[in-house]
């Protein structure tokens, strides 16, 4: 956090200075004897179009010598002019709410305009005031965050002196920036947050303002025009502050910025710049702060920078930097080594270990190397950081033992972050700081409760997550950490009970998964606004007991023992995004919203019965519930027709009956998942599904459905579309709802990532995926009462990867279309009453690797293909067992006119085997030739050696040969 005051002391350090217009004091009133009169009306009607003045900063506006008002200061001379206006907010609280009024236009000599940080101001008709343009004696204008919208006026033109400009607004926009080569003295150019996305050619345009010396573009939708000057006029910027914008070219293609070699502050945050860090990087000699995070550099910095001497702030986080972090602190100037206060290369590929080289660093206030490969032990000359203030190493590969000598004399450390990695924290020992935040995440901090964290009473969020802690928790913790927004103790041994004292805290994200707490959950933290209490013992009712139910975002309570009915107050969460109860022991009837609502507000409550949504409470937020796996016993509940975003949805395991209602492809046009499997649901299957455009997972399954299956069910962009079943798996350390992500930011920020997990009867098993995202795209409608043929219409679900139409009454034919279903994994149409062929296309899914087309009524020969062929190679029949016309391999009954099914079986397994045998046997006789053959072919020596050899042999075998013949013939001799 300190690191953040420092960014903005040297920004004040470097920012141009304003030297305000010669003026009377606003309390000796000078010797002009009171403002004009004409001027004194204008300002009494500003002041009246003023409805709200938290800080009474007006009061002071009575009498006749306007001068003297709180705000107001008139010129020096006789006539005392108003030249300055100052009516800014001072603070967040004290904004003037109301009307600009046009009188402003009668203060012809204002020289100064402040109403910046007014947000509750706006101009006639919410615009920004084109009469503001008519004051050409203005020099400082500032109406930044004021309450404007729409274009800004081109009449700005006119303020030709004009050296200050801010109108960083986030409601303006502008399409034409011809106006602003007309302010040639503008020194100060802040226009941030105004959507400049339609100005063509914005380079260029701000280019022709030479005087320029601070230019602020932030959140301006600004792109890549194609049309970048030359040369830049811009020689004397100081401060070019342009984040969060579309620049998206090579880094060193942006000439106009190596042109300002008096740049002292450069800023391109996540502007979509790439290649590797230019070497003219080195001419910005006056450079004290590089701030080029989130954008897509690589390779190594530069090893030109070394008279970059005033080097202060360096932030290269999340790029794809790599490299070794010695080499990488090596190219850094040594002349400004010493004094860098902030060094941030998170999220990069950066390896090696940090030694000794730490310790030349000694002005470092904040220090970020998390999320990279570093590896090694942590130096012990990390303690001559003795200004250190932030310390993030969180989510590399370091292990070895953190003892007191690493710690010893950074006693103004605040912000420690070492998550992810597999250090041992030596808990014998007494902290000489008083740290903000603590990340210790996968570090080994147990088996008992480290007893030094006591002494840290100043914590706002603590990070505990799978630190090996198997103990209770002391009641101390409690107190300690009373004021904390931030707690996560998950995925540990941790027992015991919840203390009495939890509703009196302030936490408002708090995860106790994966532990082994037991007993009733007391009343909630007041500010409550994430809880994960899962894979737990608890029990008792739902913790539902909040005293701001209206503030609640995440509610994550499965697998515990949970009983009693869902709370009524569930109806007051109407910023509820994710609800997941699931397996635990809940029984009865979801909570009647209209009823509740209505007993509040001392109406009558309307029908429960009625299907109509106008008796419902406001629109929820809710996008993911989970109520699977208890004793819930109702029809489907009607609350979610007022729950427009949901997007996954599972009732499974449950005692729910009646008929899917009508209105679920109408009022759930996001709906991706819904899982209904293993309850009493009855009826037909709604034709109104295909409403729900985006569904890629249906699972109906163990219910009583009758009917038909829908043609169009198969129809929807979520099942035509290809996807793949990748998912980003939670990571072995946490198992909870919530993976927990210690990234040392602020704790408001997103830390924690939702997964999601589904249950899926596939390849003939039950199998559970875990991911931030799914792409699990099914169809089971196993079990239950459908008759009909399959529609025909099934070929276009391209992105289908699962499909269970078993256990039903289907009859027909498999249709030939479902050859083009190319993503298909799995395929289980048993225990129908189909007929007819099986189709030839089911050899050409190459994804194939699960089938089960038994016990139906098919015939004729099976198919032959080779992805066919290894599906199921221990019992290959029973695919097709039960069809008792089906023939051919792999089934023991041979088609008419062939050889009997056996032997062609076996001829065929026989060959198959055979074939890898003698491939291997020709493919090992040509590599050996080859081998002899290029050895002999370039080795001269061995060439030498071997024809040496080969002659050798051929005179002893002449030898042996001749002598052979003379003894042979002259035995024959000797005879005669």
């Amino acid at each position: 956090m300190l690191a953040l005051v420092v960014l903005l002391l040297l920004l004040i350090a470097t920012t141009p200075g304003w030297t305000e217009p010669d003026t009377q004091s606003t309390s000796d009133g000078g010797g002009g004897g009171g403002c004009i009169t004409k001027e004194r009306e204008a300002l009494l009607s500003i002041k009246a179009r003023i409805t709200t003045d938290p800080e009474r900063l007006l009061s002071s506006w009575q009498g006749q010598d306007c001068c003297r008002w709180e705000g107001v200061r008139c010129s020096n001379m006789t006539t005392s002019h108003v030249v300055k206006l100052d009516l800014h907010a001072r603070y967040i609280r004290s904004s003037l709410e109301g009307e600009i009024s046009s009188s402003l236009e009668a203060l012809e000599h204002l020289q100064y305009l402040d109403l910046g940080g007014n947000y509750a101001l706006t101009g006639p008709g919410g615009s920004l005031p084109s009469f503001i343009g008519s004051l050409h004696d203005l020099r400082y204008l500032n109406l930044s965050r004021l309450n404007f919208s729409g274009k800004v006026p081109h009449q700005f033109g006119n303020l030709s002196r004009l050296r200050y400009l801010d109108l960083s607004s986030d409601d303006l926009h502008s399409d034409d920036l011809s106006w602003l080569p007309q302010l040639s003295f503008l020194k100060h150019l802040d226009m941030s947050n105004v959507d400049l996305s339609g100005a063509i050619g914005w380079v260029d345009t701000v280019n022709t303002l030479a005087s320029l010396e601070v230019l602020r573009l932030t959140w301006c939708w600004l792109n890549n025009t194609g049309h970048f000057v030359s040369r830049s006029n811009l020689t004397r910027l100081k401060i070019l502050d342009i984040p969060f914008n579309s620049i998206e070219m090579q880094f060193h293609a942006i000439s106009w910025v190596w042109d300002a070699t008096t740049l002292e502050y450069l800023n391109l945050e996540n502007t979509g710049i790439h290649g590797v860090l230019p070497t003219r990087l080195a001419n910005l000699s006056s450079l004290q702060v590089i701030q080029l995070s989130g954008n897509h550099l690589k390779g190594m910095i530069p090893d030109t920078l070394t008279s970059l001497c005033s080097l202060r702030v360096f932030e290269l986080t999340r790029n794809d930097l790599e490299g070794d972090i010695t080499e990488f602190i090596e190219r850094l100037p040594k002349c400004s080594r010493s004094r860098l206060k902030v060094l941030r290369l998170g999220h990069n590929n950066i390896t090696g270990a940090i030694s000794d080289w730490i310790s030349d660093m000694t002005s470092l206030i904040a220090l970020d190397l998390s999320f990279n490969r570093l590896m090694g032990s942590l130096t012990t000359s990390i303690s001559t950081l003795t200004n250190l203030v932030d310390l993030n190493l969180g989510y590399n590969q370091m292990d070895g033992v953190i003892t007191k000598d690493h710690f010893s004399k950074l006693t103004g450390l605040q912000e420690l972050h070492l998550s992810a990695n597999s250090f041992t924290i030596n808990s014998d020992w007494t902290p000489p700081f008083r740290l903000q935040s603590l990340g210790l995440g996968s570090c080994s901090c147990g088996p008992g409760f480290p007893r030094w964290l006591k002494s840290q009473k100043n914590i706002y969020s603590l990070y505990l997550f799978d630190a090996g802690i198997a103990d209770t928790v002391p009641d101390w913790f409690w107190t300690v950490f009373a004021k904390a927004e931030v707690l996560d103790l998950s995925s540990n041994n941790i027992s015991g009970t919840l203390p009495a004292t939890l509703g009196q805290m302030d936490t408002s994200w708090l995860d106790l998964s994966s532990n082994q707490f037991n007993g009733s959950v007391p009343q909630l933290p007041q500010n409550i606004m994430t809880l994960d209490l899962s894979r737990n013992s608890l029990s008792g009712p739902l913790p539902f007991n909040v005293r701001s139910p209206i503030s609640i975002d995440t509610l994550i309570l499965f697998d515990n023992q949970f009983t009693g009915t869902i709370p009524t107050s569930l109806c007051q969460m109407k910023f509820l995004t994710v609800l997941d109860i699931g397996n635990n022991m809940i029984t009865g009837q979801f909570p009647r919203c209209s009823e509740n609502v209505a007993s509040r507000s001392g109406m009558h409550p309307s029908n429960p019965d009625s299907d109509s949504s106008s008796d419902m409470p406001l629109s929820m937020s809710i996008k993911t519930l989970r109520l699977d796996n208890n004793s819930l016993s109702d029809e489907f509940p009607l609350l979610l027709q007022n729950c427009p975003e949901l997007t996954f949805i599972d009732l499974g395991q449950n005692k729910l009956f009646g008929s899917i209602p009508a209105w679920i492809g109408q009022k759930l046009p996001q709906l991706k998942y819904l899982r209904l499997r293993s309850n009493m649901f009855s009826g037909y299957i709604p034709t109104q599904l295909r409403g729900l455009r985006h569904l890629q997972y249906l699972d109906l399954a163990h219910n009583n459905f009758s009917g038909t299956i829908p043609p169009s069910l198969l129809n929807m962009d979520g099942v035509t579309k290809t996807t793949e079943i990748a998912t980003e798996d939670i990571s072995s350390s946490t198992s909870s709802g919530m993976a927990a992500v210690d990234d040392g930011q602020n704790p408001h920020a997103n830390i924690y990532r939702i997964s999601n997990s589904i249950f899926v009867v596939t390849k003939g098993q039950e199998r559970e995926y875990i991911g931030f995202f799914i792409y699990m795209v099914s169809l089971d409608l196993s079990c239950n009462h459908l008759t009909g043929d399959i529609p025909k219409s099934i070929g276009p679900a391209s992105g289908l990867v699962n499909m269970n139409l078993s256990l039903n009454h289907l009859t027909g034919k498999i249709p030939e279309s479902i050859g083009s279903m190319r993503s298909l994994e799995s395929l289980d149409l048993s225990n129908n009453k189909l007929c007819g062929e099986i189709p030839q296309g089911l050899s050409d899914l190459t994804s194939l690797s699960y089938l089960n087309l038994s016990y139906n009524n098919l015939s004729g020969r099976i198919p032959s293909g080779h992805q066919l062929d290894t599906l199921s190679p221990e019992n290959p029949a029973s695919m097709y067992i039960g069809n008792t016309g089906l023939c051919g391999p792999p089934l023991p009954k041979s088609c008419p006119g062939n050889h009997t099914a056996e032997s062609h079986f076996t001829t065929s397994r026989e060959g198959s085997e055979m074939m890898p045998f003698c491939f291997g046997l020709s493919v090992g006789f040509v590599v050996g030739l080859w081998v002899v053959f290029c050895s002999l072919l370039f080795k001269k020596p061995w060439r030498d050696i071997y024809f040496q050899l080969f002659d050798e042999l051929y005179d002893k075998m002449y030898v042996l040969l001749v002598v052979n013949w003379v003894r042979m013939t002259g035995k024959a001799t000797t005879a005669y």
